[in-house]
C-alpha cells in the first residue's frame, strides 16, 4: 500500500505533475465555457492526508462552496472543487453572461440557480481533470452528476475526510491561481481555486506505475 512517508522528490514532482496536466485540462474547458482566456498557475500539488486539510487552507469559518463528484466505474477517483464565495459569485456571473448575453446581481440570483451553475462549472472542471487521468491511465472514467455544497471551510473538509477516508486517506489537492483574461487580454481577474483527487491507495499508486516513478513490489 502507497506510503506517503516512502515518497522521494522523484515521486513528488510526479505528483505536482499529475495535478498540472489535469489543471491545464480544466483550464482549457473553463476557458471555452465562459468565453475569456484562462491561463492557470499550480503553487501546490502534492498528496496529503485528508485528515490534514485543514492546514492546506485558510480561515476555517470562512463560508465556501465545495462540488463534490466521483468517476463512474470500478476505479474509484473521485474529486471536489473548492471555491471561496467571492470566486464563486465571480464565476457564476461569467457563465450566466456567457449564456444568457447579459449581466445579473449575483445578490440577486436564487439559490438554485447559483447551485446549477456550480453544478455546472464543477462538471466541466472535474470532469476535464479526470480526463486527464483517464489519459494517462488508458481508462475510460466518466464522471457523476455533481452535488454542490455551501459552509463553513472546516465542516467541509470534515465532511470530506468523512467521506473519503473509507477508501483510503490520501488525497491529491491541487491549489492553483486561475487568471481569467478580459476578451482584448489587457486586463485579468485572479480566482483562487482547489482541485481534490481522493482515491484509494492503489490506484494513486498505479499512477505513479503508469508514470514511471515507482516500480512493482
Amino acid at each position: 500500500m502507497l506510503d506517503l512517508n516512502s515518497l522521494g522528490q522523484v515521486q513528488l514532482d510526479a505528483i505536482r505533475e499529475i495535478g498540472n496536466i489535469g489543471a491545464g485540462h480544466a483550464a482549457a474547458a473553463l476557458s471555452e465555457m465562459i468565453g475569456y482566456p484562462v491561463s492557470i498557475d499550480i503553487p501546490k500539488a502534492e498528496l496529503v492526508s485528508v485528515y490534514n486539510l485543514d492546514s492546506y487552507y485558510g480561515d476555517p469559518d470562512a463560508i465556501c462552496a465545495a462540488v463534490f463528484a466521483a468517476s463512474d466505474s470500478a476505479t474509484p477517483f473521485n474529486f471536489m472543487l473548492l471555491l471561496k464565495e467571492d470566486a464563486v459569485a465571480e464565476l457564476v456571473g461569467l457563465l450566466v453572461a456567457k449564456q444568457f448575453g447579459m449581466q445579473m446581481d449575483f445578490s440577486s440570483m436564487a439559490l438554485e440557480m447559483v447551485d446549477s451553475a456550480l453544478g455546472e462549472i464543477g462538471n466541466i472542471l472535474l470532469g476535464s481533470f479526470l480526463n486527464a487521468v483517464n489519459e494517462l491511465l488508458g481508462l475510460t472514467n466518466g464522471i457523476t452528476t455533481p452535488a454542490v455544497n455551501h459552509d463553513m471551510l472546516a465542516s467541509i473538509l470534515s465532511v470530506v475526510a468523512a467521506m473519503f477516508g473509507q477508501y483510503g486517506d490520501i488525497a491529491l489537492v491541487t491549489k492553483s491561481n486561475l487568471d481569467i483574461l478580459s476578451s482584448d487580454q489587457t486586463r485579468s481577474r485572479s480566482i483562487d481555486a482547489s482541485i481534490l483527487l481522493m482515491s484509494e491507495p492503489q490506484v494513486l499508486e498505479m499512477l505513479l506505475k503508469k508514470l514511471g516513478v515507482i516500480g512493482d513490489a
